[in-house]
């Protein structure tokens, strides 16, 4: 899963392993364009778009719109925003082209070897690149006796890829099942296995802060079918196994490396899964480092449930795992019972505060514009009160300003929305300090 460009690693685990089938479940690029510079400069241009799109009311692509922009009159500004946002959107499509042909050479110099992918959230329609004879999205294959069916995509607005190019990806709570793409789909086919890229809602789906963020939609199918094993990625974090109601659920985590907020995930991690007959036998994570495969965990279905063994703790530390200490006297565990809680309470006025800001922060994305949040004292502990202030970092993306008197940049304009929605609540607002992290970028790289 989550391979992000690492065709290197691919062509070489291809080489190092056998296998009767191989499976991708999506991000196999980790960006439509070569420069990050391009890529930067398209993402300004999409919000801009983004931006047009709700002033006018309307929900079809960007591209689309940005047609409509250039023979319609706009002022010259606003035309030639949408001539460059054409220009690269072509600029991505022509080098994501390039990329996928460059995976099929690998693949396609293997022919004894079957793969079959998907596309992820990074990723443009795979039916329409040099992939699309192993693209499983809304398609079915025979295996062996094994039935599998795929849905890729992701309910995630990916910024840098043109949104006319990705698949479109129903949302994950439909109040009609029926009208479910995705429900109907697996209905009308029937799989013993399913790929995806993102998650099952409720099995390696928790996004840290946020909770569940899969699939309702197929779980709802899953929940009354004889499905036998579920693949998916998209939440790296989520790596492992699950079993529940007679389905093995399996994430290995990233293949490729990322860059996170916290740390860099190596990547190389994939699972070997090993089918006799109906059933799975067993699964088996495993880590793909200077030339060698070392196996990590092995799962095992049994009659008492899914039994784990770390095989290699130190790997199983590198993805985040923790293998089990000594257990404390009694008086100890309690009080680690009763810090848990505290760590994990949070005061009605907390919840009521937090609910106010998500709200916030839909209706301004709702506006093309993009802002985030970090909390800070007491809102962060969970223990804000009814007087308690509310201390903010503001993370804005927009060089668009509310210009003063003098017409020069006053405030920027997703920050100035901020502001508006917060006292409309009648809370006072300071603002203590502010930096602009492309400068303080452009310092660090200039060893300013």
């Amino acid at each position: 899963a989550d391979v992000h460009q690492a065709f290197r690693r691919v062509e070489e685990l291809l080489d190092l392993t056998g296998a009767d089938l191989y499976l991708i479940t999506g991000d196999l690029v980790s960006r439509a364009f070569f420069k990050y510079e391009t890529s930067w400069r398209f993402m300004e241009l999409e919000q801009i778009m983004k931006g047009e799109r709700f002033r006018q009311g309307r929900n079809d692509s960007l591209y689309a719109l940005a047609a409509d922009l250039t023979e319609t009159g706009q002022t010259p500004v606003l035309v030639s925003q949408a001539e460059e946002y054409m220009r690269l959107s072509r600029q991505a499509e022509a080098h994501l082209q390039r990329t996928y042909a460059r995976l099929e050479k690998i693949f396609a110099g293997r022919p004894e070897t079957p793969v079959f992918v998907l596309p992820g959230n990074y990723d443009m329609d795979l039916s329409q690149t040099a992939l699309a004879s192993r693209d499983l999205h809304l398609k079915a294959r025979e295996m062996r006796g094994w039935r599998l069916a795929g849905y890729g995509g992701a309910v995630v607005d990916t910024p840098g890829l043109p949104d006319h190019l990705q698949v479109s990806y129903e949302k994950s709570r439909n109040p009609d099942i029926h009208q479910s793409e995705a429900f109907q789909f697996f209905k009308n086919n029937q799989p013993d296995m399913i790929v995806l890229h993102q998650p099952v809602y409720g099995y390696l789906d928790n996004l840290p802060g946020q909770g569940h963020s899969g699939n309702a939609n197929i779980r709802q199918y899953l929940d009354g079918s004889s499905v036998k094993l579920v693949l998916s990625g998209h939440v790296h974090e989520q790596w492992g196994a699950v079993a529940g109601e007679g389905t093995l659920f399996l994430n290995p985590s990233n293949f490729g490396t990322t860059v996170e907020v916290s740390r860099v995930r190596p990547g190389g991690f994939f699972f070997e899964i090993r089918i006799r007959e109906k059933e799975v036998e067993r699964a088996t994570l495993c880590h793909l480092h200077k030339g060698k495969v070392h196996e990590v965990i092995d799962y095992q279905l049994s009659e008492q449930g899914l039994e784990t063994i770390v095989l290699d703790e130190q790997r199983y530390a590198l993805l985040g795992g923790q293998t089990p200490r000594k257990r404390h006297i009694e008086p100890i565990r309690h009080f680690q019972r009763v810090k848990s809680f505290f760590l994990g309470y949070e005061t009605r006025e907390t919840k009521k505060l937090i609910k106010d800001l998500e709200g916030i922060q839909d209706r301004i994305q709702e506006q093309g514009m993009e802002v985030a949040f970090d909390l800070l004292g007491s809102l962060s502990f969970g223990m804000a009160r009814e007087n308690s202030d509310m201390d903010l970092v503001v993370y804005l993306r927009s060089r668009d300003c509310v210009l003063d008197a003098e017409d020069t940049c006053g405030i920027p304009r997703p920050l100035a929305a901020v502001i508006k929605e917060l006292e409309e609540r009648h809370l006072e607002i300071e603002v203590c300090d502010s930096l602009d992290l492309d400068r303080v970028r452009e310092a660090i790289k200039n060893e300013d």
